[in-house]
């Protein structure tokens, strides 16, 4: 059976890394607020206020998928509020319904996954690390590409057929 690893990697949605992001300054009243970048990895989250460190499920609860993270308290007038936090593209639930509709097959997921890229450009800029130099019409049709083969590849593989794996480098 495939692991989220496997697909991640299939699909190049590689984890990246924040550190320090300021997210916020208290006010001793607004208990939200929002992380830059998201879906975030589950687990990966640190929050500060003020330079200490806070914890997930007694100081605050975070919607891993939106960013939205929400304090039980509010923090104080002018505390600095920040995070740490890993994010990709796709969160670790999105790839695992991939990889169920598919039925395990690593190839189906990977394209249905690129598929869904093409539909959410947020999705897509982080895919791509945000990069603005990006041709982002040429990007699709490469992704487009990419996942068409994934898809060929999964159907011959559930089929019983033994096929190599798509070279990225052949269409990017």
């Amino acid at each position: 059976m495939a692991t989220l690893d496997q697909l991640r990697l299939k699909i190049l949605d590689k984890k990246q890394v924040v550190l320090g992001e300021r997210i916020g300054t208290g006010d001793a009243g607004n208990k939200v607020f929002k992380l830059r970048l998201n879906p975030v990895i589950s687990g990966s989250v640190t929050v500060y206020v003020d330079g200490s460190e806070v914890t997930e499920g007694v100081d605050f609860t975070l919607d891993y998928n939106t960013g939205k993270l929400t304090f039980t308290t509010a923090p104080p007038d002018g505390d600095s509020v920040t995070a740490d936090y890993g994010f990709a593209a796709f969160s670790d639930s999105d790839l695992q319904e991939f990889l169920d509709a598919a039925g395990g097959n690593l190839a189906l997921a990977a394209g249905d996954a690129l598929t869904s890229l093409l539909a959410d450009r947020n999705r897509l800029v982080t895919w791509s690390k945000g990069d603005a130099k990006i041709d982002y019409d040429k990007l699709r049709k490469d992704i487009a590409e990419v996942a068409v083969k994934f898809h060929n590849q999964g159907v011959s593989e559930a089929g019983g057929a033994v096929s190599d794996d798509v070279d990225w480098e052949e269409v990017v």
